[in-house]
């Protein structure tokens, strides 16, 4: 594969895998601080491999590792964003795994035109199929309902909870049991920081 030809894949993949990205936007409200997760570590990975496998059949190893790494983080850090600290640490991590991982790849293999090719066929495929099932996932995810454990602020799916509390004739949700455990001594005072958040939250819009 010569460079001319890897750049044009790179530059392709790197446009699908923005359009994926700004797709899942919309579902922005949906989105867990686990599902965060999930979307940063799959975009790191993804554009990571797939990138740096094009550049590593056309380069070094060097080169290779330096553009999957970059773009892996970009990817991942920005679209994990959508999950917090946590969504953007995990697809930071996705990035610089799977940025190494492609372009390792791309250079072992450039032993033939064969082996290039089959092999970037392969790759694209499987990136793209994780792709679909990313989407499918966040559109599933939005469809649940969710409830936001009032410790941790952590987005909670009601219908799978395990960890639950009455209080007041309500039922409170929790994503942990010591989450659960620190309600329980004392829910007068989250429940009162919850309120306190929401209030600020949505001072701004008030204001509009």
């Amino acid at each position: 594969m010569n460079l001319t030809t890897a750049i044009a894949l790179s530059v392709l993949f790197a446009a699908i895998s923005a359009g994926v990205g700004i797709y899942l936007l919309r579902y922005r409200a949906a989105v867990t601080e686990m599902l965060g997760m999930m979307i940063g570590m799959t975009f790191g990975m993804m554009s990571g491999i797939a990138i740096g496998y094009f550049i590593g059949a056309a380069t070094d190893m060097f080169i290779s590792n330096l553009v999957g790494v970059t773009v892996g983080l970009a990817f991942g850090a920005g679209f994990g964003s959508q999950g917090g600290l946590m969504g953007t640490l995990d697809g930071a991590m996705g990035g610089f795994m799977g940025g190494m991982m492609g372009g390792m790849l791309g250079v072992m293999v450039n032993i033939s035109p064969l082996a290039v090719w089959v092999t970037a066929a392969f790759t694209t495929v499987i990136c793209l199929t994780v792709y679909v099932g990313l989407i499918r996932l966040v559109q599933r995810s939005s469809h649940k309902q969710y409830a936001k454990d009032p410790v941790c602020d952590m987005l909670v799916d009601v219908a799978t909870a395990k960890l639950t509390s009455a209080y007041h004739g309500e039922t409170v949700y929790f994503c942990a049991p010591g989450c659960k455990r620190a309600f329980d001594k004392d829910p007068e005072r989250y429940l009162v920081q919850s309120l306190r958040q929401s209030t600020a939250a949505d001072a701004p819009a008030m204001l509009n």
